[in-house]
């Protein structure tokens, strides 16, 4: 909003004088605007991770979203940007905070400047929105077994949703405000939150929901993934790896360096992936020896 000051008595006599004047200001703008815009893909050449936030697997390859490029890295025996997100606030992909794969190919990344969820089919695809804006703030998304339907954690509303996979309007599932999902081997969908029940169990058909870690022996969770008979949460806070059963008995798993911040976590069969955005990495861990690599 521009702001007009008028020193002394002098001021517009006319309301032609006044319009010029805002008609100039508006244009000024929008000049400053369309220089920024083309400016932007030179200020834009980033190089290196600037705050990798959430982080999917598939196969050799990761994908890694990151808050402040913004935009998805993809690295597997190299790193490339695999989408770039808007510098400009309100367009697609300008605060990307959680990602997964989506069966068909490509990714899902949940975007809060746009309050929308968006597929993204390849390298340089231009994103496209599922939702039609009914989200808030999208923090978490889990791809249900048979691929059919993507769970949605919504901070704003403090709920999780769930929608078709490939885009529809969202119906609400529970009232958990999840910062992370996962779904078990028997259909469960589990989600870790920052509120006094830390992990709860979600039965997607009936709608019930299930403490399972109160007390918050966490202090700060943020990423949730599920292994067989155990979860694993990242703390942020706390710098460190815990993991839970489904009785509610949690211990850490992993603490200290090269930890820092750790937020965004995916499982394989052998390994976990940590997105750290104070490291600005990902980190492998072996499942067993717990010795890590950095793959960003």
């Amino acid at each position: 909003m521009a702001v007009f000051f008028v020193i002394g008595i002098t001021a517009f006599i006319s309301s032609g004088a006044n319009l010029n004047a805002q008609e100039k200001v508006v244009s000024e703008e929008s000049g400053a605007a369309q220089k920024a815009e083309a400016e932007a893909p030179q200020e834009q050449e980033k190089t290196d991770p600037a705050y990798p936030l959430a982080v999917a697997v598939d196969g050799d390859d990761i994908y890694c979203v990151d808050l402040d490029l913004p935009g998805v890295w993809m690295a597997g025996s190299s790193r490339e940007l695999f989408c770039r997100g808007s510098r400009f606030l309100r367009k697609p992909m300008n605060r990307p905070r959680c990602i997964v794969m989506h069966p068909g190919g490509g990714v899902l990344v949940g975007d809060s400047a746009t309050r929308e969820v968006y597929k993204i089919d390849g390298v340089n695809s231009e994103p496209i929105g599922l939702t039609d804006g009914h989200i808030g703030i999208p923090m978490a998304l889990a791809i249900d077994a048979a691929g059919k339907m993507l769970y949605v954690g919504d901070a704003e509303k403090r709920a999780t949703f769930r929608l078709p996979i490939d885009g529809g309007k969202p119906e609400l599932v529970a009232r958990v405000n999840a910062r992370g999902l996962a779904f078990d081997a028997d259909g469960n969908l589990w989600a870790v939150t920052p509120d006094a029940v830390a992990i709860v169990r979600i039965n997607v058909e009936t709608k019930e929901v299930e403490e399972i870690v109160t007390g918050r022996p966490f202090q700060y969770p943020n990423g949730i993934c599920w292994a067989g008979d155990h979860g694993y949460v990242t703390d942020g806070y706390g710098k460190c790896i815990w993991t839970f059963t489904a009785d509610g008995k949690s211990e850490k798993w992993y603490e200290g360096e090269p930890l820092v911040g750790p937020v965004g976590i995916a499982l394989t069969e052998d390994s976990l992936f940590v997105a750290d955005p104070k490291q600005k990495q990902v980190f492998q861990f072996d499942r067993d020896s717990k010795e890590y690599k950095t793959r960003l």
